[in-house]
């Protein structure tokens, strides 16, 4: 690294420092609330669908989800005038979801000759900062819908999208409300969608439409007609989709638009369709964005930032937080067992 490089790192460690009240960033300190909010912050504007969700603090690592958002009937009449008393109702009398917000740490380090190339270029100090956060709060997201499990020496070999991280939504719903998650058709473990032969065997669900309004009729009945309700879709059921309609329409110069514009994929089974990035190329989740939350235990982030190792010729940084994937409404959420589901492909089951 070279001496003017070291300087702005050194400078660098030393606002970090400033800005969380510690002498040396470069050893492992506690995020100040005031800097925890502005990470929170960093998080819901490097992904659309970061800003859509709760991201909030908690102060038990352990507890019950908080019931955020209000769903069922709350408008109702009495009359008063027959010396009836007006009775309140609770905008939150369903099951409520355990959580346990476990610590998952965002280690990463940058190079020396990295840091050497952009050392003249302006904002040093931001592109550090920024140099891995947008791949973290990437890692959040896909862990939030691969997470099945919450290891102590986790394998990034062996689960590539950390499945064994922490436990995520699809998880939640596996574990607390098991009747909202599709898993199964006409055989055993598996979940077809298209439309089969007698010899291959028939589909369960003719096209995705039928598939999103089937995970749909596993809502609660008093939240199945919430005005918030979205099918988040995975790209391969979005793509297999869209190349049916290119196969019947794509000569028809109006319909070729509509695909084009992305109006075909813009409601599947009555719900505004979503293709969230991380989520499962096979996946359906029926739910609302506020319906989804991550909760982060206040005071339980912790870093060190540009600390030095020569030994590999770089800067590492270290990160953890105590972190729970929570669903705020069990009956507001249903899904397809991503894993078990077969596309209709080339005369046979795929």
């Amino acid at each position: 690294m070279k001496e003017k490089t070291k300087k702005l790192v050194a400078a660098y460690a030393a606002t970090v420092a400033k800005q969380n009240g510690v002498e040396d960033a470069t050893e492992k300190f506690s995020v100040t609330p005031t800097a925890t909010q502005k990470i929170i912050a960093q998080m819901r504007e490097s992904n659309w669908f970061l800003k859509k969700i709760n991201i909030v603090t908690v102060t038990n690592q352990k507890g019950e989800a908080l019931g955020l958002g209000v769903t069922g009937m709350i408008a109702s009449r009495t009359n008063t005038k027959a010396g009836k008393k007006r009775k309140t109702k609770s905008v939150f009398n369903m099951e409520a979801m355990p959580y346990m917000c476990e610590q998952t740490n965002f280690d990463s380090h940058i190079r020396y000759d990295q840091l050497d190339a952009f050392a003249h270029l302006k904002g040093f100090n931001a592109i550090i900062s920024n140099q891995t956060r947008e791949q973290i709060d990437a890692n959040k997201i896909t862990i939030g819908f691969y997470g099945t499990s919450c290891a102590p020496d986790t394998d990034a070999a062996a689960n590539p999208n950390g499945e064994d991280v922490n436990k995520g939504w699809f998880q939640g719903i596996r574990d607390n409300n098991s009747n909202a998650m599709l898993n199964k058709g006409s055989v055993a473990g598996e979940i077809r969608i298209g439309e089969g032969n007698e010899t291959k065997g028939l589909g369960d669900f003719i096209n995705l439409d039928l598939a999103v309004m089937n995970v749909k009729g596993l809502l609660g009945d008093v939240c199945a007609n919430d005005a918030d309700l979205v099918a988040i879709i995975g790209t391969d059921l979005l793509s297999y989709d869209k190349a049916k309609f290119y196969a019947e329409h794509g000569n028809t110069p109006s319909e070729k638009a509509g695909i084009e514009d992305k109006q075909v994929i813009g409601t599947y089974g009555g719900l505004p369709a979503f293709a969230v990035p991380g989520f499962p190329a096979t996946g359906i989740l029926v739910t609302s964005f506020k319906n989804l939350s991550l909760y982060i235990q206040e005071g339980s982030i912790r870093r060190s930032v540009a600390k030095k190792n020569d030994e590999m010729d770089q800067i590492d940084n270290f990160e953890s937080m105590n972190m729970a994937y929570v669903i705020e409404h069990l009956e507001k959420v249903a899904a397809i067992e991503f894993d078990n589901v077969k596309l209709w492909l080339d005369g046979d089951w795929h």
